[in-house]
């Protein structure tokens, strides 16, 4: 059968849209933890110090692995089920918040697609 594309060179490509979501996710996360980390401690929370701390250096590490490609297949399941809360707490606990609920949406699917995919290429990982 043939398939028609528009452009079906493109097919040989094919092979580094693991790398992209990958180096998307590791960005995300490593700017996520970072931006946590600069923006300081609010007031309210200043009682949940050790958790925020946690949660940005947690966030640095894992957009660290997602862009060397370490553990790329259980990371991408640990992303899955954090951008699912997050959908969650962004639809029932802040409505005004930076990121629109499709954002979100879209970083759970890549996450998800990375689990079946696996790694791509120019990671230190093997594909289960």
């Amino acid at each position: 059968m043939i398939m028609l594309s528009l452009f079906p060179d493109l097919f040989y490509w094919s092979w580094y849209v693991p790398f992209f979501f990958r180096l998307f996710l590791g960005v995300y996360c490593f700017y996520a933890g970072w931006t946590l980390a600069r923006n300081g401690i609010a007031e309210d929370i200043e009682r949940d110090r050790a958790a925020w701390t946690g949660m940005r250096i947690f966030f640095i590490i894992l957009g660290f692995l997602f862009i060397f490609g370490v553990t790329v297949q259980a990371l991408g399941s640990v992303g899955f089920a954090l951008m699912l809360l997050a959908l969650f707490l962004r639809w029932k606990k802040s409505p005004h918040a930076e990121e629109s609920i499709a954002f979100y949406a879209l970083i759970g699917m890549v996450s998800l697609s990375l689990i079946f995919l696996g790694p791509g290429p120019y990671a230190f990982d093997l594909p289960l």
